[in-house]
C-alpha cells in the first residue's frame, strides 16, 4: 500500500515540485489548489497525511483545518501546515486548530518537508491513546 499524501497548494510551480519529490519517494500524490477542493479530496481520497497551505483562494487553510478536525471522516488525518505566515500567533493558531506540524515555507527545504512527513507518519494515529 502506498502512502497517500494530499498536497494543498495554490502555487502551481510549488505543487509540481512537491508532487515530483513525493512521487519519487514512493508516495501516491493527490493535489488540490484551493480550500474547497482540499476538503472534497480529503473526504473522497482519505489521505494518510495532508500538506496544507494557509493562504489560498475560497477557504483559508486555517478554516480547512478547522473543518477537517470537526468532520468525522477526517478528524484523525495527519496534517502538516506549510505556510508563508511565520508569526508566532499564526503558528499557535495552526497548532490550536489541530495541525500535527507547522512549517514556514521560507525556512523549509523540500527535504525538510519529506522528513517531517515521514516523522509525523511514524507517530501513532491521532486520537489513539498512548
Amino acid at each position: 500500500m502506498m502512502t497517500k499524501v494530499l498536497l494543498v497548494e495554490d502555487d502551481i510551480a510549488l505543487r509540481e515540485i512537491y508532487s515530483a519529490r513525493f512521487t519519487a519517494e514512493n508516495f501516491e500524490v493527490i493535489t488540490a489548489d484551493d480550500g474547497e477542493q482540499a476538503l472534497s479530496q480529503a473526504i473522497k481520497e482519505r489521505p494518510d497525511i495532508i500538506i496544507l497551505d494557509i493562504m489560498m483562494p475560497k477557504i483559508s487553510g486555517f478554516d480547512v483545518l478547522d473543518i477537517l478536525r470537526s468532520t468525522p471522516e477526517t478528524k484523525n488525518v495527519k496534517v502538516i501546515v506549510m505556510s508563508a505566515l511565520s508569526q508566532e500567533s499564526d503558528i499557535q493558531k495552526g497548532k490550536q486548530l489541530g495541525a500535527d506540524a507547522y512549517l514556514v515555507k521560507s525556512q523549509t527545504t523540500l527535504s525538510d518537508v519529506v522528513n517531517k512527513v515521514q516523522e509525523i507518519l511514524a507517530k501513532p494515529p491521532r486520537g489513539a491513546s498512548a
